[in-house]
């Protein structure tokens, strides 16, 4: 499995691309002779990367929305006009209007019906855990065992005429599994990373997690909490996902 990163909150510090940086997530994977595009990040950036790495987005097979933030799936009306034949999956929740309320409500959420007219015949809204292939796997519905990080207490769901805590009901985490192991990607994570992994845990009893892509989403008590880092899991070792990396797992 190989994973590049066209889009992440950081770069390299040996940066032979001039990649740059944004809030946000894209990950291109060739897995299993799929191609997988997951999350967008907030522009079209990813489309700059994977044009300067040589990947053509246009034969991708796979789409995965991780959740309905704008950072996450800012760029998908440019991806729709790029590719013509792959499959698109998010989670039902995700065309909810979503806000930050960090300082007042400011939208951080995507008009979808200005974004994918004409497109229903291959865009899939997820509602229960969903087997696209025997190796690619959606999760959604995680359960809050352990309290949102603090940092999700600012984000706020419109609902008719009043505005409700985000308690992130519009997540969907990828399973793709290899030698009966897993590798996990989970995007922002806003339900927390414990409480994502203990889900899966549960979906696959005896499969062993290999690697997790996410940001480490915990519950925290500090007065300001820390920026949202993605990082990627692989044993013990713990590492910042930059823009223009690749890894191969």
């Amino acid at each position: 499995m190989k994973i590049t990163v066209l889009a992440g909150n950081s770069v390299c510090k040996t940066n032979p691309l001039n990649a740059v940086s944004e809030h946000g997530l894209s990950l291109f994977i060739e897995f299993d002779a799929r191609k997988i595009l997951f999350d967008t990040g907030q522009s079209d950036l990813f489309v700059h990367t994977a044009r300067e790495m040589g990947i053509d987005l246009s034969q991708l097979d796979y789409m995965v929305v991780s959740h309905g933030g704008f950072d996450n799936r800012g760029g998908l009306k440019r991806f729709l006009r790029i590719n013509q034949k792959a499959r698109i999956f998010l989670h039902i929740n995700a065309s909810h209007n979503f806000y930050s309320g960090l300082s007042g409500f400011i939208p951080c959420h995507m008009e979808l019906d200005q974004v994918i007219p004409g497109q229903n015949s291959r865009i899939y809204f997820i509602e229960e855990d969903t087997q696209i292939e025997d190796k690619l796997i959606l999760l959604e519905g995680f359960q809050d065992v352990i309290p949102q990080p603090e940092e999700q207490r600012g984000f706020f769901e419109r609902t008719k005429h009043r505005f409700s805590v985000d308690k992130s009901g519009h997540e969907l985490a990828m399973l793709l599994i290899e030698n009966d192991e897993i590798v996990l990607f989970s995007g922002c994570s806003y339900s927390g990373i414990i409480n994502t992994i203990d889900e899966v845990k549960l979906f696959s009893k005896t499969m062993k997690i290999k690697a997790a892509f996410s940001s480490i989403n915990i519950n925290n008590t500090a007065e300001k909490p820390p920026p949202v880092i993605h990082k990627v899991f692989l044993g013990k070792m713990i590492k910042t996902v930059n823009t223009g990396e690749v890894f191969e797992i």
